[in-house]
């Protein structure tokens, strides 16, 4: 099979291992971008909400996490796993399907590497419509919400490398339609104003980093669906050259640097258009929440390094 996945060297030069700096205007809507206070593991179950299956301090009773980790749909939980460390002081969880490294201030893995291994979720069976698939994601609710028409930027910025990608099932399992290694980042772009008539709802605003059915990571809008836990929410996401997330599959460190309120306001006025909200009025929405990570509806091995994350919200300047 002509698998569209790639293989990256797994030892890089020191230079190549060196991440950009965050930007430092605005103010960060989410808070630990460099992962050391660890996680709240979420339950493989999504219909447990929100409750905590373990928490991963890093064996630190000091830290206080404000990242859940979620393993939706996988049947090995990283509840039981121990915390291992490296002597360049990288901290990571890991079992037979996944594995969560934060790497240590001055080592080539820092700040987040997320790792799936599906094959241990689907065996030698590949997944057929309907039916669950594993996840592994950051998610956190935004510190401060800011209404949209009060922003001049919400400024993103992010290194990234896919590690490597490898397809285990064979050209008579796949089925394109079903199956794929996706990484990506999603904002819930929410209704804030009380009393409005899409008061609480909202709608999934995306960044692809990495689609292993396409060379760039097309745009997709569409119904959230195709499992038991999907919201039926509108997904508005942007396409990997826009995102400036073209050059992922390529196994190199890539820079994203990019201005998203524009897109963000575009987002909003689709989701009118096509009828899942009622008005796009940017004075009532907000970003409110964000995830990032892998998805994982196919019987793939893949690999994810994120570093030095950044999402700023830009005040308007007042008259």
């Amino acid at each position: 099979m002509n698998s569209v996945c790639v293989r990256s060297f797994v030892f890089l030069s020191l230079l190549g291992s060196v991440c950009l700096g965050a930007a430092s205007e605005g103010r960060e809507l989410f808070r630990d971008m460099r992962f050391r206070q660890g996680f709240l593991l979420s339950y493989p179950d999504s219909s447990h909400g929100r409750a905590v299956e373990a928490v991963l301090n890093f064996d630190n009773d000091d830290n206080v996490p404000i990242w859940r980790l979620c393993q939706w749909g996988t049947k090995h939980s990283l509840a039981p796993a121990p915390c291992a460390r490296s002597s360049a002081g990288d901290l990571s969880y890991e079992n037979k399907a996944k594995r969560v490294v934060v790497g240590g201030p001055v080592s080539t893995k820092r700040d987040l590497i997320l790792e799936v291994r599906s094959d241990a979720e689907y065996g030698m069976a590949a997944r057929k419509y309907g039916q669950a698939w594993p996840h592994l994601l950051i998610e956190q609710d935004a510190g401060e919400v800011y209404p949209l028409d009060t922003l001049a930027e919400i400024r993103f910025a992010v290194r990234l490398r896919l590690l490597y990608c490898t397809n285990h099932m064979t050209d008579e399992q796949y089925d394109p339609g079903l199956h794929a290694a996706q990484c990506q980042m999603f904002f819930i772009v929410k209704n804030i104003t009380p009393g409005s008539e899409d008061a609480g709802d909202f709608y999934w605003f995306g960044v692809p980093f990495y689609d292993s059915r396409h060379d760039v990571p097309p745009a997709f809008m569409a119904r959230d669906a195709g499992k038991d836990d999907a919201t039926g929410k509108f997904i508005y996401t942007i396409d990997g050259n826009t995102a400036g997330t073209a050059a992922v599959g390529k196994g190199r460190w890539v820079t994203v640097q990019t201005d998203l309120l524009a897109r963000i306001k575009d987002g909003l006025k689709e989701s009118v258009r096509r009828g899942y909200l009622h008005s796009a009025d940017p004075r009532d929405y907000a970003v409110v929440n964000m995830n990032l990570g892998w998805e994982m509806p196919g019987t793939f091995s893949a690999a994810l390094q994120v570093c030095d994350l950044s999402i700023r919200a830009v005040p308007k300047e007042r008259p």
